[in-house]
């Protein structure tokens, strides 16, 4: 069995055991009996609880990052942008289950300082993304007048982190179309759109 599936399987695991029954349910058993493989195995990842919370939490938002990354960034920034917010919404089996992750550590985080610090990292990165973002189109001639690059990398994190939560949590209330039709407009705050939009 290649090194690279057995990492693979345990990290499958581990973020099934998150996502549909919390971290509070998460031990070192449960994931190796998940995963098919002994608990030493799970234990060359990740030897205690805590290293194995923050390898699935690491996981999730390096996917997300790495999605979001492989996006040609050829062409109109504000399509580019659009195009990222798509890969953090929970519109699929994968990211909904990522999304359940990062949810279940965003409650945590109030309460674990370590994880707390390391999220508020994480929301300073996509903050600036979203502010470098603007900069660039500034600079190409693409940005609204006005348009605050700091400005748009704060609420770019606070509409997808609020569209995710209403996603999952009230489904009755909105909708994967709804949540793609308030991503459009949250970039057509700040980006010169007319054309681009399809």
């Amino acid at each position: 069995m290649a090194e690279n599936s057995v990492r693979e399987r345990v990290l499958d695991s581990l973020l099934d055991i998150i996502a549909g029954r919390g971290l509070e349910r998460v031990t070192i058993r449960e994931v190796a009996a998940g995963a098919g493989v002994s608990i030493g195995s799970v234990q060359y990842y990740a030897r205690s609880k805590e290293e194995m919370l923050r390898l699935a939490f690491e996981h999730v938002i390096d996917s997300a990052l790495a999605r979001a990354d492989a996006i040609p960034r050829e062409g109109h920034v504000g399509e580019v942008v659009r195009a990222a917010l798509r890969e953090f919404l929970p519109l699929d089996e994968t990211r909904i289950r990522e999304t359940r992750v990062y949810l279940a550590f965003a409650a945590r985080a109030l309460v674990d300082q370590a994880l707390a610090e390391r999220q508020q990292a994480i929301m300073g990165r996509l903050r600036a993304l979203g502010a470098d973002a603007v900069r660039v189109a500034q600079e190409r001639g693409q940005a609204l007048p006005g348009a605050d690059a700091e400005l748009f990398g704060i609420a770019t994190v606070a509409l997808l982190d609020g569209l995710s939560l209403q996603l999952l949590t009230e489904p009755g209330g909105i909708d994967a179309a709804t949540a793609l039709r308030l991503a459009d407009l949250h970039v057509t705050q700040a980006f010169r759109m007319d054309g681009v939009m399809r």
